[in-house]
This record gives structure tokens, sequence and C-alpha cells, in this order.
């Protein structure tokens, strides 16, 4: 049980070092747990950059932070700008939601996507994303998740398909 909670702990990813020491407890079946920890940072920074055949070259940056504020939320922001396709994305998921055996979760996003060059209209998506799951037990889990999504067509090239203008806005 001992060497199990120490595990726990450590794969949380909030302690570089977890120790555990048992005392005698009021009765011979019982034991008292000493914990001590050393936290370690758990926020990241992130800053990439490349280039990919369907976007063309980018810049990607995106800061987040696993333990937000020491609740053991995860939220974080992530930004992509490219030539032919940017985004952003905001994320935050509680692993312990009402205190309970719930994951929850909400992710909100906006990617516009000009698409000329390769087809003959432009696109925008907005929307947002929430996530509800629970931990079976240390190996299975179930999530559901529901998802809005609003997509704009526009800039649609004059003599383009009929289908693509009758999407357009």
């Amino acid at each position: 049980v001992v060497r199990r909670s120490r595990q726990r702990l450590q794969d949380l990813g909030y302690f570089n070092t977890v120790t555990i020491q048992p005392t005698p407890g009021s009765a011979p079946d019982k034991s008292i747990l000493t914990t001590t920890v050393q936290e370690k940072s758990t926020g990241s920074v992130t800053v990439g950059g490349g280039y990919a055949t369907d976007a063309g070259a980018l810049l990607d940056a995106g800061i987040s932070e696993s333990n937000f504020i020491g609740t053991g939320i995860n939220a974080g922001v992530n930004g992509v700008l490219a030539q032919r396709d940017s985004s952003i994305n905001a994320s935050v998921t509680d692993p312990y939601f009402l205190d309970r055996n719930l994951v929850a979760g909400a992710d909100l996003f906006l990617v516009q996507t000009n698409n000329l060059g390769t087809q003959p209209y432009d696109e925008k998506r907005e929307g947002f994303a929430l996530r509800l799951g629970y931990n079976f037990n240390d190996r299975l889990s179930q999530t559901w998740s529901y998802s809005l999504v609003g997509r704009t067509v526009f800039n649609v090239v004059p003599g383009a398909s009929f289908y693509i203008q009758d999407a357009a806005g």
C-alpha cells in the first residue's frame, strides 16, 4: 500500500521526489504515513517553427500549466501562425472535478485557413468542446465529449463549383 501510494504521487508529475515514512499508529494494524515531497516546475512555454506542405511556413507558440495555482487543473493556450493556416486554442482540464472521480474539460478554438491556391475558397472554423469522463480503474477510463463548430466559407473564387458557392457564408 505504501509503495502504491508513493507511485501514485510520483505519477501526478508535480513532484521531483516523494518519500513516505511509516510510523506505528494507534493500533497494531494501523500506521501513520508522513509524506515529504519536493515540488517541481509544472509549467511550460513552447516556441517552434517549421514548414508543413498543407500550411506552408509556420510559427507555433504556447504556454501551459499542469498544476494551475496548485489545484491540479491543466490549462493552456496555443497559437499557430502559418502562410495558409492560423489557429488559436485554449484548453482547461480538471482531473478531479467536484473532488470526485470525474475528469472535466473545455476547449475553445479558432482556425482560419487560406485555401486559395489549393481550393477555390477560404474557411474559418470556430467553436468549443466540452469533455466529461471517469476512470473505471488505474488502466481503464471513459470520456464523453460534445463539440459545437461554426464553419464559414468565404472568398469564393468566381467559377467555383455550385456546392462551394452554395456553402459561402
